[in-house]
């Protein structure tokens, strides 16, 4: 997920020059950030999202020099970078400068799902020497105004599923197993829409959930909060995001209410530790 991966990619500027003297001369490069379309904040270039321009959502895009932002390469709006020496000398190929450019996001944005983009604008000054033996007799000169666009997909998606597990503790009948009422939570993209299911269970007969201990079962459900409508992994028995128990302020996490029960009809079964595994899974 962007809010708590970084996504890293690359680009490159080519300089073309007429003559290139493989020396180590006063040559020079210089970068310069001019800006980004459509934002920039904090003098990074800002991702947003393009179908819909009134969605304040972003994700600040950093601009390198060095792979993996090593050291200060950072390079920020309005500043700039100057390639010379044997650090340039090794990004010439024949007559053409491959210069690096390094793109990574900034964890920890929340952002909804959708396409992102941005434009980064340059200029590029050059101060090439062209003529000369022991010394530069020439120097090719110029600038240009290059630039990139970065794209970004945001899907939905979720991070963490966080379900305790449910204890009926000990009783010596069927009866007298008190209810266990407790939370799943689910973690996804701002604003995604998904069902929660949760599974049968390994020991199910029909539709009715069973623990088991040894050869003997014991049968039990969950419920979803109002304590009578079955919550399952099919159909209407999923639970739908837009009904949860309760949602976080960054609009991250829901919480599902549910309760666990002994179901009461069923005779007693033999004395023992009786379990069972279920699964809970998201569904777009």
């Amino acid at each position: 997920m962007v809010g708590s991966t970084v996504q890293n990619t690359t680009a490159s500027i080519s300089v073309d020059c007429d003559k290139v003297l493989s020396l180590l001369t006063a040559d020079s490069i210089k970068l310069t950030y001019l800006g980004a379309t459509p934002a920039v904040t904090g003098a990074r270039g800002l991702l947003r999202r393009t179908d819909d321009t009134s969605n304040p959502d972003n994700v600040p895009v950093v601009v390198c020099v060095q792979s993996g932002c090593a050291g200060s390469s950072e390079v920020q709006v309005g500043g700039s970078y100057t390639w010379s020496g044997s650090t340039l000398l090794s990004l010439l190929t024949s007559q053409r400068y491959t210069l690096p450019i390094y793109l990574r996001t900034v964890a920890g944005q929340n952002v909804s799902a959708g396409p992102y983009s941005v434009a980064l604008n340059f200029r590029i000054d050059w101060n090439v020497c062209n003529l000369g033996v022991a010394v530069c007799l020439a120097y090719q000169t110029g600038s240009g105004s290059p630039g990139t666009t970065v794209s970004l997909t945001v899907s939905n998606d979720c991070s963490t599923i966080t379900a305790p597990a449910v204890n009926f503790d000990s009783a010596p009948l069927v009866q007298n197993f008190k209810s266990v009422s407790q939370s799943i939570a689910v973690t996804c993209t701002k604003g995604s829409t998904y069902t929660v299911g949760v599974s049968n269970g390994a020991n199910v007969s029909g539709n009715v959930r069973r623990m088991k201990s040894g050869n003997n079962y014991m049968s039990y459900e969950i419920y979803k909060s109002n304590g009578t409508d079955r919550w399952g992994s099919l159909g209407a028995e999923r639970w739908a995001s837009s009904v949860s128990s309760g949602l976080s302020s960054d609009g991250l996490l829901r919480n599902y209410n549910y309760v666990a029960k002994v179901l009461t009809t069923q005779t007693t079964p033999p004395a023992g530790s009786y379990t069972d595994t279920l699964v809970v899974d998201v569904a777009f």
